[in-house]
């Protein structure tokens, strides 16, 4: 039996179904035959600190499988096909019901684009969604961002923080290390703000995607090397950067302090963003036990970003 949403009777059909983790390959596989250019998401549910660590998958809940029909003649032998399918399914792993939902063409392409408008950050940063228009003024450093692909719009404190820092700090000529590079933002900061040089560190593979069509929105490729990898072990602990950017949760921070106060030149600044109050002072203890020393501090809210310096 499928479960029906009523909507609009154009654009089209998300068709939606939860499964065990044993049945999400075969019910992704049967979903892919019908939708559209054989596109089907799969959310796994997880489980999460407040702060954003301990990110972990929840074995105890189903797996959402999802993909889009488009609406035409062959819409209900398609639904007819699926449930045929999924009944199959069942008898030998835990499927649930197809439900369905109509999705306007506007709904389905458009409107999680308008939760992204053109954002100033600080004096002269401005963050401008790739599809929308934005006439800058003298002095703009513009970042034009794809933000649907990876986090890291800019919207975040963290990344505000780190922003702010790439504008008060020196960086014209300097050669930079962006730990945790995600979407690309700092990367393509720094560089707008002068940097000769950047090394992009990103260990999530989507993320890489995102980062790398976002440096060649900005015609920025070849002033950005990305690194694929743990930022723990793919730079090594010699002093070879004159400004690291380090947007990480507090957890991996901590565990990667040898490497990132090892890989700044003496007398580097280190901004140290994505750090939750609550563990602010295990961040400065790893920092300050690899020679490094608070110069400044930002809050809002329980987030913190940390200025410290690495000392000779």
């Amino acid at each position: 039996m499928t479960e029906r949403t009523t909507a609009a009777s154009a654009g089209w059909l998300e068709v939606a179904v939860e499964a065990d983790t044993e049945s999400v390959e075969a019910v992704a596989e049967l979903l892919s035959r019908y939708a559209y250019n054989q596109g089907v998401v799969i959310e796994e549910p997880f489980t999460q600190r407040p702060d954003g660590e301990d990110l972990t998958i929840d074995p105890t809940r189903p797996v959402r499988v999802s993909g889009y029909l488009p609406r035409g003649p062959q819409l209900e032998e398609q639904l007819r096909r699926i449930a045929e399918g999924l009944w199959h399914l069942r008898q030998i792993g835990t499927v649930g019901e197809l439900k369905t939902a109509d999705r306007p063409e506007e709904d389905w392409a458009n409107a999680w684009k308008e939760h992204f408008q053109v954002t100033r950050i600080g004096r002269r940063f401005v963050i401008r969604p790739s599809w929308r228009e934005y006439e800058p003024r003298p002095d703009d450093l513009v970042i034009t961002l794809d933000p649907g692909m990876a986090f890291g719009t800019g919207l975040h404190p963290t990344t505000d923080f780190c922003l702010r820092w790439l504008e008060e700090l020196p960086v014209a000529g300097k050669t930079v290390l962006d730990a945790g590079a995600g979407s690309g933002i700092l990367s393509i900061g720094a560089i707008a703000r002068g940097a000769a040089h950047v090394d992009a560190v990103e260990i999530d593979p989507v993320a890489v995607k995102a980062l790398r069509h976002n440096l060649a929105l900005n015609e920025v490729t070849g002033q950005v090397r990305v690194i694929e990898g743990d930022v723990a072990t793919v730079i090594p602990p010699t002093p070879t950067y004159d400004l690291v950017l380090a947007n990480i949760i507090s957890r991996i921070l901590i565990g990667a302090a040898p490497a990132l106060a090892g890989a700044a030149r003496p007398g580097a600044p280190l901004v140290l963003s994505g750090v939750i109050t609550e563990r602010e002072d295990e961040v400065l203890a790893a920092f300050a036990a690899q020679g490094c020393t608070l110069r400044q501090r930002r809050v809002a809210g329980d987030w913190v970003s940390l200025l410290m310096t690495r000392e000779a």
